[in-house]
């Protein structure tokens, strides 16, 4: 019995993690594993596993703490969330987010990416003690995402040197987080008014703030079509894409609507 009961206490313990980072699986996860393989080319299990440890470990630091500081938010958006479900105590969240900061830098140090993570918790402790998330644009996720990129890709390149390829597409990528990022904002209008943040649904008109995220989505999917010149089929996907999404955010303004809308953003997003 002793055996079984630590078994039901380390999978409550991990399904806890797992809602610390779920709703970022398909935002960060995928997408970050993604680019890495393709920027860094052929890899090996071990690069792979250690480049997703990697990446878990810096955005479940930054999860913990961002959650530590919404959790009247989470109480009506997100309530499966481990602090307000009760799965996870403030104190308890605390030392989990000790520990995960402590773990990612020696694992940074191990594969020569220190400032990549002096870097990562400097943009997130901005973002998070100190105000910025209240901030209307994204430029500090964005940072965040691009280190993402960054540290994955080294990892699963086999810390080999980021060619100039690599590096524009990363900080592409970042750029368009950073101007379309607040498509995640429309469905959590309603926790994000009551913690008093400013984000663009909030102080805008509902037209203009979503206008100006399906602008900045076409200003980006077509350039980089002129940009980069894809196949016919690939640049009718794109297209497709961003119209499907353009089309979901300014046909419907409710929230239940906006979280199914910015699934369609996670699937373009994610494929540009």
């Amino acid at each position: 019995m002793p055996a079984y009961n630590l078994c039901l206490q380390l999978m409550s313990g991990l399904h806890s993690l797992f809602l610390f980072t779920r709703s970022d699986t398909v935002l960060v996860i995928f997408p970050m594993l993604t680019i890495g393989l393709v920027l860094a080319g052929q890899t090996d299990w071990k690069s792979f596993l250690v480049a997703f440890l990697w990446l878990e470990l810096h955005l479940l630091a930054f999860d913990v703490r961002s959650f530590a500081f919404g959790i009247e938010e989470d109480r009506i958006c997100k309530p499966y969330r481990p602090f307000p479900s009760g799965r996870v105590s403030a104190k308890d969240g605390q030392l989990l987010y000790n520990l995960n900061v402590a773990v990612s830098f020696y694992l940074s140090f191990r594969h020569n990416l220190t400032f990549v993570s002096l870097l990562y918790f400097c943009a997130t402790t901005l973002y998070n003690e100190f105000g910025l998330s209240t901030s209307p644009l994204s430029p500090i996720r964005a940072i965040g995402y691009m280190c993402y990129a960054w540290g994955t890709t080294y990892i699963i390149g086999h810390h080999q040197p980021l060619d100039n390829t690599s590096v524009k597409a990363i900080i592409v990528s970042g750029l368009i987080f950073s101007f379309t990022g607040h498509a995640q904002d429309f469905r959590d209008r309603s926790g994000d008014a009551l913690l008093g943040r400013r984000t663009i649904p909030l102080i805008f008109p509902q037209a203009v703030a979503r206008w100006s995220l399906i602008l900045a989505m076409s200003g980006f999917t077509f350039g980089l079509i002129k940009l980069r010149g894809p196949p016919l089929v690939v640049s009718a996907v794109f297209s497709l894409l961003c119209t499907i999404t353009s089309v979901k955010f300014a046909s419907n303004y409710s929230e239940e609507q906006d979280r199914k809308s910015f699934r369609w953003y996670e699937v373009s997003r994610y494929i540009v």
